[in-house]
């Protein structure tokens, strides 16, 4: 349980440093792609001596390789601009689709059973989502389209990389493979940012700091998945709930509609990682 509530408060804490990065430090998507894969990169290699590093360059594993960046710069290019309009737990509410799209597929691989409540939930949780759009600004509204295209990219790189990641073979260690993934994300991003002007912001040394608690929740993650998974499935729905706490406490601007909506979409996510962990 210590795991989880660690690892919890690590990535609630990076979240929050996503949205800084994006929207307090006015990154563009190729600035935050840089940051967050070259500070977390630097945090998990100080730990590689003592989780080791075990990756196979097999022909298999290094086109897998490839295609995890490619996944990793649209998750960070979508959030970086998402960010600068909308909350980190709006996010994570939209994330609570690919638990859903995790589910059904299961369901498909014979690993799951149906269940009818699994329905119900994941209607709840897009007319959470419905809701929450629906209740923003009038300046807002005209980029409601564009907005809903980025987070439609975003949960597809955030599943997809999570599929290829499983189809690593087992002589790879997540950890290794994460900063290689990290490493060749920042290399790519080199000839789109210029690392003069990005020494120059403002807070870029706290922006880099909030990639601590990410490479230690990735760590603990891994902890809590060994001791408990019902609790380690749990993380997503605790950190979407802390967040939204969190925009409460800060008093961000939130309508009857946007409220009620983020409820909602807490609830499904929630049911859903419960049935998921049966």
């Amino acid at each position: 349980m210590y795991y989880v509530i660690l690892t919890v408060i690590c990535y609630t804490i990076s979240s929050l440093g996503d949205k800084y990065i994006s929207a307090k430090l006015k990154c563009t998507p190729a600035e935050f792609a840089f940051i967050v894969s070259f500070a977390t990169m630097i945090w998990l290699g100080v730990t590689i001596p003592f989780t080791g590093f075990h990756f196979s360059f097999t022909i298999q594993n290094t086109l897998i390789l490839l295609s995890l960046v490619v996944w990793k710069i649209m998750e960070f290019y979508t959030s970086a601009l998402l960010l600068k309009t909308v909350s980190a737990y709006e996010l994570k509410a939209w994330l609570g689709i690919n638990i859903a799209f995790s589910y059904y597929y299961n369901i498909i691989q014979g690993i799951y059973s149906w269940n009818p409540w699994l329905l119900l939930c994941t209607l709840l949780l897009l007319l959470g989502i419905l809701m929450i759009i629906r209740d923003k600004t009038i300046e807002e509204q005209t980029s409601k389209k564009r907005l809903c295209i980025l987070f439609l990219f975003f949960i597809a790189s955030k599943f997809f990389y999570g599929f290829m990641m499983g189809k690593m073979t087992k002589d790879c260690k997540a950890s290794s493979v994460l900063l290689l993934v990290m490493f060749l994300t920042a290399f790519i991003q080199l000839k789109k940012v210029s690392i003069k002007e990005i020494g120059k912001k403002k807070g870029i040394i706290r922006a880099a700091l909030t990639r601590i608690p990410n490479a230690a929740g990735l760590i603990l993650e891994a902890f809590a998945a060994m001791e408990n998974l019902f609790l380690y499935a749990m993380i997503q729905p605790i950190q979407l709930l802390l967040l939204f706490l969190f925009s409460l406490i800060k008093k961000e601007p939130m309508g009857k509609k946007k409220f009620i909506g983020s409820i909602l979409c807490i609830f499904a996510v929630c049911i859903i990682t419960i049935l998921s962990s049966k």
